[in-house]
C-alpha cells in the first residue's frame, strides 16, 4: 500500500507542481495530465495542499473544468484557516514576548512573505515558532496558563529530551513550540539563526523569522523524514524562497548551516534535485561542499531509517534513531539510561515497567492504521 511519502515527489506530484509553479507555457498540459490521473474525491493530503496555488494561474486553464469549485473551496478554506491560526499564534507570541522570551516564526509562519502575504497560498495546519532553549520551560508554562493544552502529560519535562511540543487552543487551533530549529540540531542554543533573523508580517501582527538561507535549510531538512502526509510542498517553499532572493541568495550560508545542524545529507540530495528537476541555480561548489562534508554514522543511519516508509521494525527503531540524533557523541551503550527517560517522557509513561505494554499497544495500532491507509 502506497501511504505518505518522503522528500522526493512522485511523478503525479511533479505534474501538479509544474501546473502551479512551473513555466506558464507547460502549466496547462501538466494540469491536464494530472487531472486525467486523479479523481478529486480521493486526493492525497500533499496534493490538496498545493491546489490553492492553481487559483492565481486560473487564466491558464479551462474555466469549465469541474475541478474549479473544489480548487476554489480549498483556497477559501486555507485563507480562513490561515487567518485564524495566525491570529491565535500572534496572541500566544505576544504573551511570550511580554515575558521577555524571544520568538522566531518557523515553517509556514515564516513563509507568508514568500507567498505574497496570502494565507490561502500556503495552507498550514499549525503555526510553528522557535524560542531559545533556555526559555523553553518558561514558554511552556506561559502557554498552559493562557489556556493552551498539550497532549503530553508532563510538557514541562519535554525540553530535557525533545525538540518541540504541540499545543492546541480552546477552539481547536494548533501552535507548535520549538526550542531547536531541527531535531538533529543538538541541545545547545544556536545564536546564528537569531543574529541573522529578519522581520516579517503575518495576519494579525509582525515578528521575526529566519533569514532566507536558514529558512531554506530548515525547509529542505524538515522534508527529509518520511511522513504519512506527503511533504511535497517543500518544493514549492524552496522555489519561492530562492526565486525571491535571486542572484543574491547566500548559498555559502546554507552549507554552513547544514554543517552546523548536521543535515548535509538531506541538503545535498534535495538541493541536487532542485537543480536537476527545477533548474534552480545551485552552485556546484555548494553541492560539492555538502557532499564532501563527513557525515557521522548516526546521521547516515537516521537519514535512511527516518526517510523511508516504516515497517513494524522501523516503527520500533525510529524513537531510538531520533534519540541518537540528540545524544550525538555518546556511545550507544551509555545512551540507554537517557533513552529510557526519553521514552518515559515522550510516551507519557509513569515508569519503565509500562514500556512493554506500550510497545505492544503501539504495534497493534500501527497494524490497524496501516491496513486503513493512515500510515
Amino acid at each position: 500500500m502506497n501511504i505518505g511519502g518522503g522528500w522526493r515527489p512522485s511523478a503525479a506530484h511533479e505534474l501538479l507542481l509544474d501546473a502551479t509553479l512551473g513555466p506558464e507555457p507547460r502549466a496547462a498540459a501538466a494540469f491536464a495530465r494530472w487531472r486525467a490521473m486523479h479523481s478529486l474525491d480521493s486526493l492525497d493530503p500533499g496534493s490538496t495542499r498545493l491546489l490553492p496555488l492553481l487559483v492565481p494561474r486560473a487564466h491558464l486553464f479551462d474555466a469549465h473544468d469541474l475541478a474549479w469549485p473544489v480548487i476554489r473551496g480549498c483556497y477559501r478554506r486555507a485563507f480562513v484557516h490561515g487567518q485564524l491560526v495566525s491570529r491565535r499564534a500572534i496572541d500566544a507570541i505576544a504573551r511570550l514576548s511580554t515575558a521577555g522570551i524571544p520568538v522566531l516564526a518557523l515553517k509556514g509562519g515564516a513563509l507568508f512573505a514568500y507567498y505574497d502575504h496570502n494565507p490561502a497560498l500556503r495552507p498550514m495546519n499549525d503555526f510553528d515558532v522557535l524560542v531559545p532553549r533556555a526559555h523553553a520551560e518558561a514558554a511552556i508554562r506561559i502557554l498552559l496558563a493562557a489556556g493552551w493544552s498539550c497532549p503530553w502529560p508532563d510538557p514541562e519535562s519535554l525540553p530535557e529530551v525533545y525538540h518541540g511540543a504541540g499545543f492546541e487552543s480552546a477552539d481547536g487551533l494548533d501552535f507548535d513550540l520549538h526550542w531547536q530549529p531541527l531535531a538533529a540540531a543538538g541541545d545547545s542554543d544556536d545564536a546564528a539563526i537569531w543574529d541573522a533573523s529578519v522581520e516579517t508580517s503575518v495576519p494579525g501582527g509582525t515578528l521575526r523569522a529566519p533569514c532566507a538561507a536558514d529558512l531554506l535549510t530548515i525547509v529542505c531538512a524538515h522534508a527529509s523524514s518520511w511522513s504519512p502526509l506527503p511533504p511535497v510542498r517543500w518544493v514549492a517553499d524552496a522555489l519561492k524562497i530562492v526565486g525571491r532572493e535571486g542572484a543574491q541568495f547566500d548559498w555559502s550560508r546554507v552549507v554552513s548551516r547544514a554543517q552546523a545542524w548536521r543535515v548535509t545529507l538531506p541538503l545535498h540530495d534535495t538541493l541536487d534535485y532542485l537543480a536537476q528537476r527545477w533548474a534552480v541555480d545551485v552552485p556546484a561548489s555548494a553541492l560539492r561542499a555538502l557532499a564532501d562534508t563527513p557525515a557521522h554514522r548516526i546521521d547516515r543511519h537516521a537519514y535512511v531509517v527516518l526517510g523511508r516508509m516504516p515497517t513494524i521494525l522501523d516503527y520500533i527503531l525510529r524513537p531510538w534513531e531520533r534519540y541518537r540524533l540528540r545524544s550525538f557523541g555518546v556511545p550507544a551503550w551509555k545512551s540507554l539510561p537517557g533513552f529510557m527517560r526519553y521514552l518515559r517522557i515522550t510516551l507519557g509513561l509513569r515508569g519503565s515497567r509500562q514500556l512493554p505494554r506500550e510497545i505492544v499497544d503501539r504495534i497493534v495500532r500501527f497494524r490497524r492504521d496501516r491496513r486503513s491507509g493512515l500510515r
